[in-house]
C-alpha cells in the first residue's frame, strides 16, 4: 500500500517566513505541521466549492458542518484551559493564605514594638498568641468565604 506524498518547497522570498509562521501556529494549536497543512488545504477546498456550488445555483448553501475531528479538538483544548485556569488558582490560594499569615506576623511583631494601651497588665506572648490565632482565624474565613468554583481547588 502505498501513501500519497505531497512536496512543497519554499524557496521564495518571505517564503521561509511563511514556513515558520505555519509552524509556530501549528505549535500554538497543538497539532502537527501535517495535520495543519492538511485542516488549510480542506477549509480551501471546501470554501472554493461552496462558492462555486452558489455560483452555479444561485442559491445559499448551509455553511458545512463542523467535523467530529475539530468538535474533539476543540473539547481537547478547553480541558487543557480548564485544567491550567485550575492550577492558577490553587497558586493564588496558597499565596493568599501565605500572605495572611505574613501579616499575623508583622501585626504581632509591631505589637510588641508598640504594645496598645491595655488598662490590665497582659503578658506579651499571651497576647501574640491571641492575635495570630485572631488572624490565622479571619483568613481561615476569608479563604472560606470565597468561591472557588468547585470543592478541589
Amino acid at each position: 500500500m502505498s501513501r500519497p506524498q505531497l512536496n512543497i518547497k519554499f524557496d521564495g522570498e518571505g517564503e521561509k517566513e511563511l514556513l515558520e509562521t505555519v509552524k509556530t501556529r501549528a505549535q500554538d494549536e497543538r497539532i502537527s505541521l501535517k495535520e495543519f497543512v492538511l485542516d488549510a488545504l480542506k477549509n480551501r477546498l471546501r470554501v472554493h466549492l461552496a462558492t462555486q456550488s452558489t455560483q452555479s445555483t444561485q442559491s445559499t448553501q448551509p455553511k458545512p458542518a463542523v467535523t467530529k475531528l475539530e468538535v474533539d479538538e476543540l473539547k481537547r483544548r478547553i480541558v487543557d484551559i480548564q485544567i491550567s485556569l485550575m492550577g492558577e488558582v490553587r497558586k493564588d490560594r496558597k499565596q493568599i493564605a501565605a500572605l495572611a499569615q505574613a501579616i499575623a506576623l508583622i501585626e504581632s511583631r509591631l505589637d510588641v514594638l508598640d504594645p496598645p494601651n491595655i488598662v490590665t497588665v497582659e503578658d506579651s506572648q499571651a497576647r501574640q498568641f491571641r492575635q495570630g490565632e485572631t488572624w490565622e482565624n479571619n483568613a481561615v474565613e476569608f479563604l472560606e468565604a470565597i468561591s472557588w468554583g468547585d470543592d478541589n481547588g
